[in-house]
């Protein structure tokens, strides 16, 4: 444009028109991970969930205890963010690791967060639960985060477990499994990796699988981090202010299950495993944001020749 702002005469010129015709894709050929890959839960307002150990006292704690506090951040809205945080002692088996988006880069995953997680004998607890009763120092904190969410929750008429669980998003993911592969829901790239952790639970910036085979989730990162992916799959995607809403439109790319019996997914599988143990040996200064970590992961991968086969690779298997 001649200018920042100007009138629309004056900017008028500088457009370009250009008409092409809508192609829809054939109905049979959305891929079957579709159906596979789920969100994770709404972990909000973290204030309530997200927590941080605090170091105890000369005295000690009772064994299988720890002191938690919620986690702030500069995101938080109203009226989360002028809340005190929570702190206070709960049984150690219902903090978990909580992955989120922005933990996610293309082969590995940062550090993760820790969320309280309430999950007992096949379900989550509420205040009103009588299995509560038996975890007292759960108990305590979950029942003043409960005031707290019934005191500010706005017009939202749900509880606060039926806020962490919407839509299945938390209970869907249990009994956890060992490993899961996961891709972030928005970005203007792909970005996808395996975790290999039993104690971890996905949040719903995220979308995950269970894997059938560790093959199966090495061929899954191989194609999900593929500057091809991201390229045959932009036309797709609805486009936000800075990112792209990746969502569930990758898999109206024909991307077929994995077969150990076919060769190129073998290929796929074999060289992305390659890869991702090159990625994970990079030294990364984590105190940098996501978003540079992953640009740097990306310049590795367009010089590594294992790589680049997989390119070539992903290219052939979406024709």
């Amino acid at each position: 444009l001649p200018a920042e702002v100007g009138s629309w005469e004056a900017v008028a010129g500088a457009l370009e028109r250009k008409l092409k015709e809508a192609r829809a894709l054939t109905p049979g050929r959305e891929s079957e991970y579709r159906k596979r890959f789920r969100q994770g839960a709404t972990v909000v307002p973290r204030v309530l969930f997200v927590v941080e150990p605090v170091a105890p006292g000369p005295l000690g704690l009772k064994s299988g205890t720890v002191i938690i506090r919620s986690i702030r951040s500069a995101n938080e809205k109203r009226p989360w963010k002028d809340l005190d945080s929570l702190e206070g002692v709960v049984e150690s088996e219902f903090v978990y690791r909580l992955l989120l988006g922005e933990h996610v880069l293309p082969y590995r995953t940062l550090p993760p967060a820790k969320v309280l997680v309430p999950w007992y004998n096949r379900e989550l607890l509420h205040g009103g639960n009588p299995f509560m009763d038996l975890y007292p120092a759960l108990s305590k904190w979950w029942r003043r985060a409960e005031e707290v969410w019934n005191t500010h929750r706005s017009t939202d008429r749900m509880t606060l477990i039926e806020r962490l669980d919407y839509h299945r998003g938390l209970t869907d993911q249990f009994p956890l499994q060992p490993v899961h592969v996961v891709y972030a829901k928005a970005g203007m790239h792909v970005v996808a990796a395996r975790i290999e952790d039993r104690r971890h639970v996905v949040d719903h910036k995220l979308y995950w699988a269970t894997p059938s085979s560790p093959e199966e989730a090495f061929y899954l990162c191989g194609i999900l981090n593929a500057a091809e992916l991201t390229r045959q799959a932009r036309p797709l995607m609805s486009y936000g202010k800075d990112e792209r809403d990746v969502d569930k439109h990758i898999w109206r790319l024909p991307i077929p299950e994995f077969d150990p019996a076919v060769a190129l997914h073998a290929e796929i599988a074999a060289l992305a495993a390659e890869v991702e143990k090159e990625v994970r040996a990079l030294p990364l200064d984590e105190t940098q944001s996501f978003v540079t970590l992953r640009r740097q992961i990306r310049r590795f991968l367009e010089e590594n020749p294992a790589a680049q086969k997989i390119e070539k690779r992903v290219a052939q298997l979406l024709k």
